[in-house]
């Protein structure tokens, strides 16, 4: 595959990351939709990003920064974000080790 369409690939499928994270965001869709989408979403973008590098032919020494980093976002993203149950509302949680007690925009426990 050559260049340009390496390059139209992966703005598409970033742009098409990005309608599918507003949509889990702003969707009025049951949470445990969300719930199982989300993470579908987040593993996808990050193989999308090690199968553009590839396609690209990085050099093998650029994985061995380029794979923990996508790991490390794939886990930040996937312990970062929980959904409330009782508002439908997705949270973002700073403090990725440690789950949130109580959901921030209505309270309630999670």
């Amino acid at each position: 595959m050559d260049t340009s369409n390496m390059i139209f690939l992966g703005i598409f499928f970033w742009g098409m990351f990005v309608v599918a994270r507003v949509f889990i965001f702003a969707a009025k869709i049951d949470v445990q939709v969300k719930k199982k989408v989300w993470p579908v979403i987040i593993l996808a973008l990050g193989a999308t990003i090690i199968a553009t590098a590839y396609g690209f032919h990085v050099p093998t020494s650029v994985y061995v920064i380029l794979v923990p980093v996508t790991v490390l976002i794939v886990f930040i993203n996937l312990r970062g974000f929980y959904f409330c149950e009782k508002c439908d509302r997705m949270i973002a949680h700073k403090d990725v080790f440690k789950k949130p007690e109580k959901c921030g925009n209505c309270r309630a426990s999670l």
